[in-house]
């Protein structure tokens, strides 16, 4: 590629922008991780913070990554497992072998959120016109 041509280096496609920001939320425990090690929050809480990032803040970000992203560009089969891979990073490093099972709940919840979107889309556009 030639320099001033005009045309970005580096790009990355819609689906990789919605699953790079979806590993950013699931990195967030691995902060704690670090906080805790400053002295600044107890093991409890980096258990508790864990805990709530696995099952309330990891799924409600999936389902709404999922659901910005099909109001926006429609229906992706392959999102959602973006959403898995994305998460397997982060399971390795801030938790243990363990959590790699959520990895097909934040699957799950991507789909979800994006057939919630599909149809709150359809619902605003009102019944479809019937040929008579």
């Amino acid at each position: 590629m030639e320099l001033g041509s005009g045309r970005p280096f580096f790009t990355v496609s819609t689906p990789m922008k919605y699953a790079l920001w979806l590993a950013v939320v699931f990195i967030l425990p691995i902060v704690n991780t670090w906080l805790m090690y400053g002295g600044t929050i107890s093991d409890e809480d980096v258990t508790l913070s864990a805990l709530a990032s696995l099952l309330l803040v990891n799924p409600l970000a999936s389902a709404i990554a999922g659901g910005v992203y099909a109001w926006r560009h429609g229906f992706s089969a392959v999102l959602p497992a973006l959403f898995a891979v994305a998460f397997v990073p982060a399971a390795l490093v801030a938790y243990n072998d363990s959590a790699l099972p959520y990895a097909l709940g934040y699957l799950v919840f991507g789909f979800v959120g994006q057939g919630v979107a599909l149809g709150i889309q359809r619902l605003r556009r009102g019944p479809a016109p019937t040929a008579s």
